[in-house]
């Protein structure tokens, strides 16, 4: 298997949205109608849910989604077996996330650094285990330290694995990641360049 990673432009909008209507949640019900949006909802959308799988939603999601792609606001790689688009990273620059800071103390400064948030993986669930994730970590980290930024950070769960959505610790951990604080159930871990 030859695994290779595109950062997703508006030019491959069409394969990501063929892989999230089709392969992404194929096998979770409650999630398919995600599109990624999670990380992305404001108060502006706050009258839909962003993982809900209702029809409507889901279509929601998705518009929104092609919007924010479109705008550059949601970034990202795909992890490609052949043309088939089979793994998904959502990262970005901190601050073109809505909500990521949802759980922050507001008494942590901010330091000016420039920091590339990882906020989800979605592996086809025939591909899991094969270590695409990993791949696409590799791959955030690379570009990142090559775009400037100071550092890339994750919020993986620490006990929760029905989350696996953000990336297991372990494989953080293998990449050079360090702890460096806890929030609410959830860690976040940086790697500094």
């Amino acid at each position: 298997m030859e695994i290779s990673i595109c950062k997703l432009t508006p030019e491959l909008i069409s394969d990501w949205l063929s892989y999230f209507d089709h392969d992404a949640f194929s096998d979770n019900a409650d999630w398919c109608g995600c599109y990624c949006m999670c990380y992305h909802w404001n108060s502006e959308l706050q009258n839909k849910k962003p993982w809900n799988c209702d029809a409507d939603c889901a279509q929601f999601n998705r518009e929104q989604a092609i919007r924010l792609i479109n705008e550059g606001r949601m970034q990202g790689y795909l992890a490609y077996d052949q043309e088939k688009v089979v793994g998904w990273c959502n990262a970005n620059e901190k601050s073109a996330y809505d909500n990521v800071n949802f759980n922050f103390p507001e008494e942590i400064p901010d330091q000016g650094e420039k920091i590339k948030s990882v906020v989800c993986f979605s592996v086809a669930p025939s591909y899991r285990g094969r270590g695409i994730a990993g791949k696409l970590l590799e791959v955030v980290c690379d570009q990142a330290k090559v775009e400037g930024y100071d550092f890339v950070e994750a919020y993986p769960f620490e006990h929760d694995e029905n989350h696996a959505d953000h990336g297991p610790l372990g494989m953080y951990e293998k990449a050079g990641f360090n702890f460096c604080m806890k929030l609410d159930g959830c860690v976040v871990y940086r790697k500094k360049f």
